[in-house]
C-alpha cells in the first residue's frame, strides 16, 4: 500500500497548472503599451479558444468532466468581462483627452 502525498493548495504544483491569464507581470522598460494590450488580447484570445475546445469535447461526449468544462468557460467569461473593462477605460481616456480644450 502506498500512500500519495497531496499537495498543498497554495503549493507550486498546483500554481504550475493554472493558466497565466490572471496573474499580473512585473513591468519592463523594453515592452510598449501596445505590446502590452497584444499579449492581453492574445491571452483573452488563447482563454476563449480553450473553453470552446473543452465545450465542444464535453459535447461530443469525448470527456466527462462537466465541472473543468464550466471552469474554463468562467474563466474565459471573467477574461473577456476585464477586456472590455479596459477597453471602456481606454475608450473613456480618449475621449477626456480629445474634448480637452487648449
Amino acid at each position: 500500500m502506498s500512500i500519495h502525498a497531496i499537495p498543498a493548495v497554495g503549493g507550486s504544483a498546483w500554481q504550475a497548472q493554472l493558466p497565466s491569464v490572471g496573474k499580473p507581470t512585473a513591468p519592463s522598460g523594453s515592452q510598449s503599451f501596445a505590446d502590452t494590450l497584444n499579449n492581453a488580447l492574445e491571452s483573452v484570445n488563447e482563454s476563449q479558444m480553450q473553453a470552446d475546445d473543452k465545450l465542444a469535447e464535453l459535447a461530443a461526449g469525448k470527456t466527462p468532466d462537466l465541472h473543468g468544462t464550466m471552469i474554463a468557460l468562467q474563466e474565459a467569461d471573467i477574461t473577456l468581462r476585464t477586456m472590455v473593462s479596459v477597453r471602456d477605460k481606454a475608450v473613456d481616456a480618449y475621449q477626456q483627452i480629445m474634448n480637452m480644450q487648449i
